[in-house]
């Protein structure tokens, strides 16, 4: 998972760079190892990339070479690597000449057949840097255009019918912008105008500015080509793939809440709200306090308790400088991690005996597992017996038993807890009075409410993937 962002512009606007930078710090939540731009005044490219944080890397003195450069378009990515090490190198946007010209790419999502595709290219001379998808994307539409005499649309669209995959992209020249989206849709992409600007986003809540407005996502296999002299084209590459397979594990899991995924005006808090209604139905505990696990579960357990009639209580508290474990290589790191990102409030320990834990899913366990001991502890620390205390599970999203080769970062199956345990195994092992998860019906009810279940995809659910090809081992 990625966020790509940027903007073309007709004249230079002084108020672009904040613009950008604030572009940058909504979608921080999409990737936290590297943060890169490459940026054109139509004459002359510049570019930076470097592990860290958008503040850390878009620092004052990058902002103001960002300024005097006056640049009319602008292409950045803030990175989660789920290919390529997380070195400068390996991150986005890549960059490369040919074709008597300089290209920059950035892209979201994944290639499941990676090491074959890059395979090819180094059997036909291509000397790869990184070994990340983004790389192999800019390089084979770069070859491929060049069979077509630099046609950069003909080069998308020759990725999109021999290259599997799931991606949103980006690609600029000097004075060009291509916005371009896998045939199947399954990684989000909005643009729309800030001003006299085109701006584009992996997520809407990027476009959280005064002036700022979406026009509407690219379409699955479209390519749209804007210039700075103010020219757009549509182009529908190749036919779109029916029923689309939008990610379901974005509005559950990944999105900002204040985010629009779907195709339609909803927000995404508001889908994770309903989904906490409809676990209260399937699974209902009486007489318990209902407790959010911040941030993701929020909207979820809010939802639960409007249901069910319980108290919201905040039992566990976050805090905002630790970055999600979700995203953190190593169980070690990602242990530790847990421990130093929550804290337990004592006061409520005593006033509610049960508590019914809230998340979006559970993948490893490794959270729910180490906040329940932590609310077992703390129990103990305020002379309390520690089975005393009931803590209960719902998740709001079924069982996650396949990995994603789309772009979402599951871990291996043997790491997944529900693709090898009952949930009667993972409650015990996690240490909960219960556990219960939405079932699959559930979220397909309340994603009719947002358009047609089949248009999103289950794999990670289900197991069944919606692409013919082999996934890549991983």
């Amino acid at each position: 998972m990625c966020g790509i962002l940027g903007y073309c512009a007709r004249e230079w606007d002084p108020g672009l760079v904040k613009f950008f930078g604030l572009q940058g710090f909504n979608l921080q939540h999409r990737g936290q190892e590297n943060f890169g731009c490459t940026y054109s005044n139509g004459r002359r490219f510049s570019h930076f990339k470097d592990r860290g944080l958008v503040s850390q890397v878009f620092t004052k003195e990058r902002r103001e070479d960002f300024t005097g450069a006056r640049p009319l378009i602008a292409i950045a990515q803030t990175r989660y690597a789920t290919a390529g090490g997380t070195d400068a190198i390996s991150a986005q946007p890549h960059w490369m000449t040919l074709l008597d010209g300089f290209y920059s790419n950035a892209t979201n999502g994944d290639l499941p057949l990676l090491q074959k595709e890059i395979q090819e290219l180094e059997r036909s001379g291509t000397v790869m840097l990184s070994g990340n998808d983004g790389e192999v994307i800019l390089k084979k539409i770069l070859h491929a255009a060049r069979e077509q005499g630099g046609d950069l649309v003909a080069g998308i669209r020759r990725l999109m019918e021999t290259t599997p995959g799931a991606y949103s992209g980006c690609l600029m020249t000097l004075t060009e912008l291509y916005l371009y989206r896998d045939p199947h849709g399954f990684r989000p992409l909005y643009f729309g105008r800030w001003r006299d600007a085109v701006v584009f986003s992996s997520e809407s809540c990027a476009f959280h500015e005064r002036d700022a407005t979406i026009e509407r996502e690219v379409l699955p296999g479209e390519v749209i080509r804007f210039d700075i002299f103010g020219n757009r084209e549509h182009i529908q590459a190749v036919p779109t793939h029916s029923p689309r397979q939008q990610c379901i594990f974005e509005p559950i899991y990944f999105a900002r809440p204040d985010s629009r995924v779907f195709a339609d005006e909803q927000e995404v808090g508001h889908f994770r709200y309903l989904l906490g209604r409809r676990l209260a139905t399937e699974h209902p505990l009486a007489g318990a306090a209902v407790v959010p696990v911040p941030d993701s579960g929020r909207y979820a357990a809010v939802g639960f308790a409007s249901e069910s009639g319980l108290p919201l209580r905040e039992l566990l508290v976050r805090n905002p400088y630790i970055p999600r474990t979700f995203q953190i290589a190593g169980q070690a790191n990602r242990e530790d991690l847990v421990r130093l990102k929550f804290t337990i409030m004592h006061s409520l320990l005593r006033q509610y005996r049960r508590f019914l834990l809230v998340d979006d899913s559970l993948v490893r366990s490794t959270t729910l597992r180490i906040l329940i001991a932590m609310i077992r502890d703390a129990a103990e620390e305020a002379g309390m017996p520690r089975r005393d205390v009931e803590v209960h599970v719902r998740v709001a999203s079924p069982p996650i038993i396949g990995c994603c080769y789309y772009g979402i970062d599951t871990p291996e199956m043997d790491e997944l807890a529900a693709a090898n345990q009952s949930v009667q195994e993972i409650a015990k092992g996690i240490d909960a009075d219960s556990l219960e998860y939405l079932s699959l019906e559930g979220l397909d009810a309340v994603a009719t409410e947002f358009g047609q279940p089949a248009d999103f995809c289950h794999a990670c659910f289900t197991g069944r993937y919606p692409t013919e090809f082999l996934p890549r081992s991983r």
